[in-house]
């Protein structure tokens, strides 16, 4: 009696995997070609301005280190967001949690009674104040939304506007340097900051602590009862009930730890980078955070990856902008906001699948 022959599995674009990847680098190269139109537009040079857009970041030691910083408060907000996302929420609160617990990390950072001079109890110290600070705030909009059905997205932006008033107040009037006019907080304490862990860079320990939250992130969502049940009720909303979980635990547990992941990033990036809090307005997070989501398809590893490709296109524009007459980071918010149109329209190369799976099916008859 002989075997029966084993089918190979056949690659198609097809399937659902395949076809999110082929949305995502068909918008990407889309968007980049937009952009080699606009440099042609208003450059002299629009070929080798495109080109050193794409390699810049590769020349150097530093440039690419640039490049590592700037992914980290970009990967944190959109971990905090990837969460909201697979719970069915529109909440866009991660900006104002990134202030207020920028301001609270501030507040022991700045404080010589309060810390150690331990190098790594101090940053340990201030990080998490800056998260549970985070994870308290995040908790408003998720209560409104849970107990009242209040929409999170209206909820989220008018809290991200109060939230950076009642930061912006505590900075100025208590945390400022005595005797020294601005925006700025008094000098964060030495023994606070994270240490840089590659040399001749600025690429600092916090670039360790989110790649731990990626996998930590990935894990919670993928093998743990809680990530099931937040996956099942982003595409059912009543599957938290069936799960033996109310829906109001559950939103109040997925903002408790969107908001400490926010809270965390606010800190690791201050930490990281600045030398005393100096945000003027706020960070810019809440969408940026939206878009890492959107562009890594709501998965933790795919958002570590859209994180670098912005960073890198960023910190390339900001890197050149001194070289450059036309090159500015602008230019990259326009391959931003074609990416976010594009990934998150539903109709995206839809009818071409349509298509091809017509094809077939017929093939197959």
């Amino acid at each position: 009696m002989t075997a029966k022959p084993v089918k190979k599995k056949q690659f198609l674009l097809t399937k659902e995997k395949p076809f999110t990847a082929l949305q995502i680098i068909t918008s990407i190269f889309t968007a980049l070609a937009i952009t080699f139109v606009v440099l042609a537009l208003v450059s002299k040079t629009p070929v080798k301005d495109f080109v050193d857009l794409l390699t810049y970041p590769l020349k150097s030691r530093f440039n690419f280190g640039y490049v590592l910083v700037k992914m980290v408060p970009l990967t944190f907000a959109g971990l905090a967001t990837l969460l909201y996302f697979r719970t069915g929420l529109f909440n866009l609160s991660t900006e104002g949690v990134f202030y207020i617990s920028g301001v609270a990390a501030t507040a022991i950072a700045v404080n010589p009674s309060i810390l150690t001079g331990n190098g790594v109890i101090d940053p340990v110290l201030c990080i998490l104040t800056a998260a549970i600070v985070g994870s308290i705030i995040a908790l408003i909009p998720g209560f409104l939304k849970a107990k009242y059905g209040a929409n999170e997205m209206v909820i989220s932006l008018m809290l991200n506007s109060i939230l950076f008033g009642i930061g912006f107040w505590i900075i100025k009037n208590f945390l400022a340097k005595q005797g020294v006019t601005g925006q700025s907080s008094a000098p964060f304490e030495a023994s606070a900051k994270l240490p840089v862990i590659i040399p001749k860079t600025q690429v600092h320990v916090g670039i360790v602590i989110m790649a731990v939250m990626v996998v930590l992130v990935y894990i919670l969502l993928f093998h743990t009862k809680l990530g099931y049940t937040i996956r099942m009720t982003g595409l059912n909303s009543r599957f938290a009930k069936y799960s033996g979980m109310s829906a109001f635990s559950l939103f109040m547990v997925v903002h408790l730890i969107a908001g400490f992941l926010g809270g965390m990033g606010s800190a690791v990036e201050l930490l990281g980078v600045y030398n005393s809090f100096t945000w003027a307005t706020l960070p810019g997070l809440g969408f940026t955070g939206a878009l890492m989501a959107m562009l890594g398809k709501n998965h933790p590893l795919g958002v570590l990856g859209a994180a670098f490709g912005i960073s890198y296109l960023r910190a390339s524009a900001q890197l050149l902008a001194n070289m450059s007459p036309v090159i500015d980071i602008k230019l990259i918010s326009i391959v931003e906001v074609i990416l976010t149109l594009m990934i998150s329209s539903q109709y995206f190369l839809r009818k071409w699948r349509e298509k091809q799976l017509l094809k077939e099916e017929q093939e197959h008859e």
